[in-house]
């Protein structure tokens, strides 16, 4: 899929655009290409020197491989956010900055993405350059990873009045949850620590752009703020999974304890009734008219003993 987008009145306006047809293509200012077929990869090859990045390279990690500069524009790899099969994902989309374009690839539709273009078609984005398109990009990353620390910190919120409040809570699901909420604040601390980097990179690039520099620094110092919200979230989870662990082992102990117990006070009948069960020819209980019951009652109060002493001692 190709949206293209231009620059009408320094507001960014989205265009139509028929694949195969490519004379409107110059005119656009902002290119933004998903899970692209080969056709709509022809269409914006044109105005580049070299060929379009591929999803290998798009997903290097070293930072010269990143962010980096050639005959063809500026070029920035960041990590962005999406959910499939309810679980946090990330991937990396690719942005080329030409003086009068921006292109961005990307293998799947993400949020971020989707927002922009329904904030443009609702006339809510301005722009006079392919730069504040870019940097308009990345705030509505920013925005939208602390939307999802905060979707976060709800469940954590819920998962902690469950392990550490409500009586009777099946730990092992609370377990899985704080796995979940783990990944999920990793990713996003990924992502936020990659914009980071792109912010960094982009300012090198716009040491005489004072307007542009700012709104660099105020997103710098929104991601800093957000990440030392994902270390207390960490260090919460981290204290929510040891509780859950630690409520687990005692409820574990609980058993061997009662197992333990039963089998102490089980164990002097036993053996009595190991005594009278030996087969000696002269045993002088056998001849005693009562020596049935003696032996029963003699095996009650030997299990009652052990009873009561553990009963006294406040083990039970």
């Amino acid at each position: 899929m190709l949206y293209t987008f231009d620059i009408r009145r320094g507001l960014l306006c989205e265009q139509d655009f028929e694949p195969g047809n490519a004379e409107g293509l110059p005119d656009c200012r902002w290119f933004d290409l998903v899970d692209a077929e080969d056709v709509e990869r022809e269409q914006v090859q044109h105005m580049l020197t070299g060929t379009l990045p591929d999803s290998d390279d798009v997903d290097e990690i070293e930072a010269s491989a990143r962010f980096f500069t050639d005959e063809q524009g500026l070029h920035i790899h960041s990590l962005f956010l999406y959910q499939s099969e309810g679980r946090h994902r990330t991937t990396t989309v690719a942005f080329i900055l030409q003086p009068e374009r921006l292109i961005t690839l990307r293998d799947t539709e993400i949020p971020d993405f989707r927002l922009m273009r329904m904030r443009i078609r609702r006339g809510r984005v301005m722009a006079e350059e392919p730069q504040d398109i870019l940097l308009s990009v990345l705030e509505q990353k920013v925005e939208n990873l602390a939307d999802q620390l905060e979707d976060v910190h709800r469940q954590l919120e819920d998962v902690s009045f469950m392990v550490l409040e409500e009586e009777n809570a099946e730990m092992e699901s609370g377990i899985e949850k704080l796995a979940k909420l783990e990944d999920s604040s990793g990713k996003i601390r990924l992502c936020l620590m990659d914009t980071q980097r792109s912010i960094s990179f982009i300012q090198r690039h716009m040491r005489a752009d004072t307007e542009r520099r700012a709104q660099c620094m105020e997103m710098h110092h929104d991601i800093d703020t957000l990440m030392s919200h994902t270390t207390f979230l960490f260090d919460k989870i981290n204290f929510l999974m040891d509780a859950a662990q630690g409520f687990i082992n005692i409820e574990q102990n609980q058993i061997i304890k009662i197992f333990s117990i039963a089998a102490v006070v089980f164990l002097p009948p036993t053996l009595v009734a190991s005594l009278y069960g030996m087969n000696f020819r002269i045993m002088p209980e056998l001849q005693w008219q009562y020596g049935y019951p003696m032996a029963i009652v003699l095996m009650f109060l030997a299990g009652l003993a052990p009873y009561v002493y553990f009963k006294r001692k406040g083990w039970l």
